[in-house]
């Protein structure tokens, strides 16, 4: 994983974006990285939260990447391209402001190279803000036909009455909406607001 620090001014309240590779530092170390080690390392960090987390994706793939995640979570998404002509799928995870700019993000960034074996990694999103917005993102995932029980876990979600009862549901394929082709692979463990590990919970009821 590669770990993009970005580093917030206070004088002017801009942004300084300092792409590095983040290592794992410990309290004998600091000599060695210095100020980085206290402001990004393991010990007394400042980190305020991921604004995104990147994906390669294959290429020409992005706007179907979209598409996907708009028809099956209702997301808020674009498509971009880079400076080199790439196309990035952009999937709103977060609250959306009035410009279309969210929290946080997903991004697909379209690769020449060839994708890694999927190796199992998976993400957790919590998904609308009721409980018709949750179940209709799970009729809309067995519509598509892509949910998916992972062996590992007692949470074997199929039915409404699983979902009701689990509060979440998993499924790992990307498809072509167009065509139900295997775009990639990733495991989304999709969370209700009622799931018991919800972040924004008020823990003292």
């Amino acid at each position: 994983n590669i770990f993009v620090c970005r580093a917030k001014n206070n004088i002017n309240n801009e942004e300084e974006t300092s792409p590095m590779r983040q290592p794992i530092i410990l309290p004998h170390q600091t000599d060695q990285w210095g100020e980085i080690a206290t402001r990004y390392g393991k010990v007394d960090s400042d980190c305020q939260g991921i604004d995104y987390v990147e994906f390669q994706c294959p290429m020409g793939q992005a706007e179907r990447i979209a598409l996907f995640y708009e028809s099956v979570l209702d997301a808020t998404t674009s498509t971009v391209q880079d400076q080199e002509g790439s196309s990035i799928a952009i999937i709103a995870v977060g609250n959306v402001d009035e410009m279309g700019r969210s929290e946080q993000c997903l991004l697909f960034r379209e690769s020449s190279d060839p994708l890694p074996p999927y190796d199992g990694h998976h993400i957790a999103l919590y998904v609308g803000e009721s409980v018709e917005d949750f179940e209709q993102a799970f009729q809309n995932a067995q519509l598509a036909n892509i949910v998916w029980c992972n062996p590992r876990f007692s949470d074997q979600v199929m039915s409404l009455e699983g979902l009701r009862k689990e509060q979440q549901f998993r499924f790992k394929n990307i498809i072509d909406m167009e065509t139900g082709e295997l775009i990639m692979e990733l495991e989304h463990e999709m969370r209700s607001i009622h799931h018991k590990a919800w972040p924004g919970k008020n823990t003292t009821q």
